[in-house]
């Protein structure tokens, strides 16, 4: 057995052993459906054009048009991506009784396409549409119909006000419930899994911290490390979709010979 095999073996070990498992994804776990993330060296969204041009709400409202156009053309890559070997692996250990529930920053849906369930979505969904005057959420559909009609400032059929992806821009805070009831999954868990995030941004960086604090362990498949990585029981450094199923798929022989 080599190393990474051992690896796969302890962290499929870490799961069965677990009472309440919560997953933490970032955008390494949608890369493999082809969805760019944003800070890697080299491919990072963000290296090619600047952010609080083009993602803050700032700049959303003083030039929407330039901001849909490049939103547009970003979204369709999104709506057309498909879950992948790791997101569907997710759903799989739900399945077994074995994930209590996923925090994930991605806006991308992708763990609903999955059908895995209670999800908690810090930074929103693309796949909404939100007033910025009343908060009325409609399907994104909506606010693409309009702008493809050519209506570049996009508004509300309740009040006419200026509809945006309901997605968190920079310069907009995170929803207090939504913070609310990751808080209550963190303190929960007995076992945290962080799946392709960097854990550079806040407060999902404090995420494994405070999970540690209360108790609960915590491993790590990213491909770059983590500043959390010495802290982890176990910490894999591949791609999910090829480290994940192989990991779910021992639980799951596990769990047959124990029942």
């Amino acid at each position: 057995m080599n190393d990474l095999d051992e690896d796969i073996r302890k962290f499929a070990q870490l799961i069965i052993a677990a009472k309440n498992i919560v997953v933490l994804t970032g955008a390494g776990m949608s890369t493999e459906s082809g969805i760019a993330d944003f800070r890697s060296p080299g491919t990072g969204l963000w290296e090619k054009v600047d952010p609080n041009e083009f993602a803050s709400i700032h700049s959303y409202v003083s030039d929407t048009q330039k901001n849909l156009k490049f939103m547009l053309e970003m979204g369709m890559n999104i709506f057309r991506a498909k879950p992948n070997k790791g997101h569907r692996a997710l759903t799989k250990l739900q399945k077994l009784g074995k994930l209590e529930g996923i925090l994930t920053q991605n806006i991308d849906g992708l763990h609903h396409k999955a059908h895995t369930n209670n999800i908690v979505e810090l930074h929103g969904t693309v796949n909404e549409a939100i007033c910025m005057r009343c908060k009325e959420v409609y399907p994104i559909t909506t606010m693409i119909n309009q702008v493809l009609k050519g209506f570049y400032s996009p508004s509300c059929e309740v009040c006419g006000g200026l509809l945006k992806p309901n997605a968190i821009f920079f310069g907009e805070p995170l929803h207090s419930e939504t913070l609310m009831r990751a808080d209550e999954m963190i303190e929960a868990c007995d076992l945290l899994i962080v799946l392709g995030s960097s854990l550079l941004i806040y407060p999902v960086a404090f995420y494994p911290r405070k999970a540690l604090s209360a108790g609960a362990k915590l491993a790590i498949i990213n491909i770059q490390q983590t500043d959390m990585d010495d802290y982890a029981e176990i910490v894999i450094h591949e791609k999910i979709g090829d480290i994940l199923p192989r990991i779910i798929e021992i639980v799951e022989k596990n769990l047959k010979v124990s029942n």
